[in-house]
């Protein structure tokens, strides 16, 4: 899993600083002055389809794997051209029962339902630079921000566990607040449009253990 997450991370970086040094370039061809723009670009609506994978602590990291992403998210520009970002995302990531069962030195083919499963629930708000009143070919773009997140069953208490015994899931439903930073590169596909890869890592800060995932995320902004 580390080997995973740290590829993902090395596939990412590249194009962004690759894109940075692209997009502060005078004007590559095929640049579109602001002034040329439709007025919508001061709002962009964004969809993503991906993964999330979880990082840590490592009860987190070890017993549930990387489940399907799906974000939605609106940039707004203000009037001193601050981008400002509210996204809100879902994911489920499945309880890893064969893991469970082999920790516990226990060869079982038991299911245990889908109680294990964590979804996560966000609603968080970002900054995201400064508008630079061009759109280029490719370009970079970053975020930081944070909001709230829901994660649900995110803790295992394994003192008693056996195949004939009795499992618990504790800290159901919690609502906790968290941040974030991301990296991408964003290519333009026709005036309005543009695919985007990206990059986020949360880190959530729940009472008495944090917890932390990374989302590796493509899809559309329509600008």
């Amino acid at each position: 899993m580390q080997k995973f997450l740290i590829f993902s991370i090395i596939l990412i970086v590249p194009f962004f600083l690759f894109a940075q040094d692209y997009s502060d370039e005078n004007v590559p061809p095929g640049g579109i002055a602001r002034e040329d723009l439709p007025l919508a670009v001061v709002w962009g609506l964004s969809l993503y389809g991906g993964f999330s994978a979880p990082f840590a602590p490592d009860v987190f990291a070890e017993f549930w794997t990387p489940g399907l992403r799906i974000t939605a998210d609106m940039d707004i520009l203000l009037r001193n051209d601050a981008i400002l970002g509210l996204s809100i995302g879902y994911s489920n990531l499945k309880f890893n029962q064969q893991e469970f069962w082999s920790r516990r030195g226990v060869d079982s083919d038991a299911e245990l339902g889908d109680d294990f499963d964590i979804p996560i629930t966000n609603v968080l708000l970002s900054f995201r630079g400064f508008e630079n009143y061009m759109l280029y070919p490719i370009s970079a773009a970053y975020e930081i921000g944070g909001g709230i997140y829901q994660l649900k069953n995110t803790e295992l208490d394994l003192t008693d566990i056996d195949p004939y015994g009795s499992y618990v899931v504790s800290e159901t439903d919690r609502i906790d607040f968290g941040a974030f930073a991301g990296l991408g590169i964003k290519y333009l596909l026709t005036d309005t449009i543009q695919l985007t890869l990206k990059g986020r890592f949360h880190h959530v800060f729940k009472p008495a253990q944090y917890h932390q995932f990374l989302d590796v995320l493509v899809g559309i902004s329509i600008l």
